[in-house]
């Protein structure tokens, strides 16, 4: 069993789902992964009491130990790589970081990409309304109006039922910040 490098908690990870039947040496890729998730949940607990600045430095150091775990070179490295840079977009936003740190953040979520089109909604949505809650109005409809066009063509691909509710709330955001037109 892999130690985890946080004490306790719960959590079902989407990597965790991912890393099921891989073998890494003595301790399966698997149980690396629960590890993980359950880790990153206790840093978001914890981080109430804690600054952004913080915060980041305690998820930067569990994505070091548990990439050692995994190697470099496993296919799950980047899943982890991208709980990380969604776990940093998540907390600048709730944190009220400057438009700046939030943008930079989402920068880097995009840089290694996405699960999914519906992982890259729910934090292009939130970043969207951070943007408009710290009035950055343009920001907020560019990036949602842009997300609305890439979750239409995912449906038009294939179907989604959760896709389909981001583009139906990404919708009903940019009615609401228009005034009434999407």
């Amino acid at each position: 069993m892999v130690q985890s490098a946080a004490t306790t908690g719960i959590t079902n990870d989407h990597l965790g789902a991912h890393m099921d039947t891989q073998k890494k040496g003595n301790a399966s890729v698997k149980s690396i992964g629960r590890a993980f998730a359950r880790d990153v949940e206790m840093e978001v607990i914890k981080s109430a009491s804690l600054s952004y600045a913080q915060i980041a430095q305690n998820l930067r150091r569990l994505e070091r130990h548990y990439l050692a775990l995994l190697g470099e070179s496993s296919e799950f490295s980047l899943e982890l790589r991208r709980r990380i840079a969604e776990q940093l977009l998540e907390q600048a936003l709730l944190r009220g970081c400057t438009q700046q740190v939030c943008r930079s953040k989402l920068n880097s979520a995009m840089r290694v990409g996405f699960t999914n089109v519906e992982r890259q909604a729910h934090y292009h949505l939130l970043y969207a309304k951070g943007a408009f809650e710290r009035g950055h109005i343009r920001a907020a409809r560019k990036i949602a109006s842009t997300m609305v066009e890439e979750l239409e063509r995912s449906l038009n691909k294939r179907k989604s039922i959760l896709a389909g509710q981001y583009l139906a709330r990404t919708r009903e955001f940019l009615i609401s910040i228009n005034g009434g037109s999407v």
